[in-house]
């Protein structure tokens, strides 16, 4: 007792002193693949940029020559996929939206890493 009143300073601080970190929500992120029929990655790229503007993160696009099909793996916040749907009917018409598929952990982790 006499120690603590000589030398706070060499105590650790009490649970009420130190002030409580506000937990936030995890943004949850989901994979939404699509699928373009034609043979021009490029034209499908540029048409998502104007589609999606600031919504679109990150991506991977793959061409398939033989299918003549360019696919586009789309990763986005959860919150986000109602309007990007709705972006990509209205402006992609000919393209299959496949399943939204929640991303693991790793995935979240490295995407936070990218920005």
């Amino acid at each position: 007792m006499l120690l603590s009143s000589l030398i706070p300073q060499l105590l650790p601080p009490s649970p009420a002193t130190v002030p409580r970190a506000v937990a936030l929500p995890a943004r949850q992120y989901v994979c939404l693949r699509v699928t373009v029929p034609g043979d021009a990655p490029h034209a499908v790229r540029r048409q998502l940029h104007a589609l999606l503007g600031d919504t679109l993160g990150l991506y991977i696009v793959r061409h398939d020559a033989r299918r003549k099909a360019v696919t586009v793996d789309l990763e986005l916040p959860h919150a986000d996929v109602d309007a990007v749907v709705g972006a990509l009917l209205r402006g992609l018409p000919r393209a299959t939206l496949g399943r939204i598929t929640p991303l693991s952990t790793s995935h979240k982790r490295a995407h936070a890493l990218l920005h």
